[in-house]
């Protein structure tokens, strides 16, 4: 049954002596319904509090403008668990993903993610034009996702709490180590380390991310291999053991009471100025600063072996569901989202943008982007990429673990290594 609307414009037509052809075309046009896109993202619109959400908002507002015929909906999932079952699942949405870096290799061994290698050739998406090159990303010879930003564990401190100690900003681990004699003040954890599991997506997110996945790999090693299994030597889990167990023992500079802090608790010293010093997420600085940090609060590159050494760098990337139905619209939508453009609006919110071609934006002359400006030449300068389990949330919990009875059983880096590699396997073998 033809509706009324549609018969006038057909009659109209047939007035007007217009082919057959031209009615079809108009008839399409006039009826043609926008594809909705479902993005599934951690960052709430809603939350008037986060700059990073209100940065999310204006890019997608710019991509409607540009793409009338697309429409963006927002699947909102803070710890990542929903869409995680999605992917698993086979479903058909989300149609595109933001994934941390780290578990793309889970998403991916789902067979659920679309490879868009041949996609970005296609489109000439250069490889060099990002802080660290596209093809570095790849899991496996696949590349399953694009980097939205690019984020480096860095020293946070309270610039009174060490002025007060007579303690510069630490280069390296033994630095930490020796300023633990010179903090006076026993309510002050000199120096947070974070065994415990609160905070992040599962298990000690904190001690892997900011600490692990850049003492272990080391410079030129690997951190898990393609097929999950462990990839670090023991000798490098042994050094990385024995430097932080020192911190609590030795060296006196992170206290016995803290070893069950988390994210979260890290993330509340360090505001308040209980904590004079952690490494932590860039991503979290800005936060820290409005919530308590305002000016006191400094950084520094995070402290290594050696002040030259690398550090492992991570991003939040976009990809899109293999088992989706748009996506031509999708793939649309994650072109703009990494594009120069767009970058530069994500960039307003706080992040340290991937694409190196964004930062030549207005925004960036500003004083208020100078740390991004820092922190994206630091990434260049020291980042480097590594392999991850696809059960890495296990790993944390079992790293953590074995960590903590460490510290306070006063267990050996030996044992705690032979703890985690025997769980660790036990894992993987029944996730496999």
């Amino acid at each position: 049954m033809i509706t009324k609307s549609r018969r006038a414009l057909l009659t109209a037509a047939a007035v007007l002596g217009l082919s057959a052809g031209v009615v079809s075309s108009l008839t399409q046009q006039a009826f043609a319904q926008s594809s909705e896109i479902v993005y599934s993202t951690f960052l709430d619109p809603n939350n008037a509090k986060d700059p990073r959400a209100a940065a999310q908002t204006k890019m997608i507002q710019a991509f409607e403008a540009k793409n009338p015929d697309i429409k963006i909906k927002l699947l909102v999932d803070p710890t990542g668990q929903t869409v995680s079952r999605s992917i698993k699942s086979g479903s058909q949405t989300p149609d595109v993903v933001r994934i941390v870096g780290f578990a793309i290799a889970e998403f991916a061994s789902t067979g659920n993610l679309v490879d868009l290698g041949d996609l970005v050739k296609k489109d000439g998406i250069p490889d060099d034009d990002w802080l660290l090159p596209l093809s570095s990303t790849k899991v496996g010879d696949a590349l399953f996702s694009l980097p939205q930003d690019f984020r480096i564990p860095i020293l946070f401190y309270r610039k009174g709490a060490l002025q007060q100690a007579g303690v510069t900003p630490p280069k390296t681990w033994d630095e930490v180590c020796a300023a633990g004699a010179k903090f006076t003040d026993a309510n002050t954890i000199p120096f947070a380390v974070p065994l415990g599991a609160t905070g992040g997506l599962g298990g000690a997110q904190g001690l892997g991310e900011f600490y692990l996945s850049s003492m272990l790999p080391g410079n030129e090693g690997q951190y898990f291999g393609p097929d999950g299994k462990i990839a670090f030597t023991k000798e490098a889990f042994i050094r990385a053991s024995k430097t932080i167990k020192d911190f609590f023992t030795t060296c006196k500079v992170t206290p016995m009471r803290s070893a069950q802090m988390g994210i979260n608790e890290v993330h509340d010293a360090i505001r308040s100025g209980t904590a004079a010093m952690t490494v932590f997420g860039l991503y979290r600085y800005k936060t820290v600063q409005q919530q308590g940090g305002g000016d006191d609060l400094g950084w520094a590159a995070a402290p290594a072996f050696s002040d030259t050494d690398k550090q492992t760098v991570y991003s939040y990337h976009i990809a899109m569901n293999k088992k989706s139905d748009k996506q031509d619209a999708a793939w649309t939508f994650i072109k703009f989202m990494v594009s120069p453009e767009a970058q530069a609006i994500a960039a307003e919110g706080g992040e340290v943008v991937s694409r190196k071609s964004a930062y030549s934006a207005a925004y960036f002359k500003n004083e208020v982007a100078q740390n991004q400006v820092q922190w994206a030449d630091l990434i260049s300068k020291r980042g480097r990429t590594v392999g991850y389990t696809p059960i890495l949330s296990t790993f944390h919990t079992i790293v953590g673990e074995a960590f903590q009875r460490m510290v306070l059983r006063d267990g050996s880096p030996e044992d705690a290594y032979n703890e985690v590699v025997e769980r660790y396997d036990a894992a993987l073998s029944k996730a496999q």
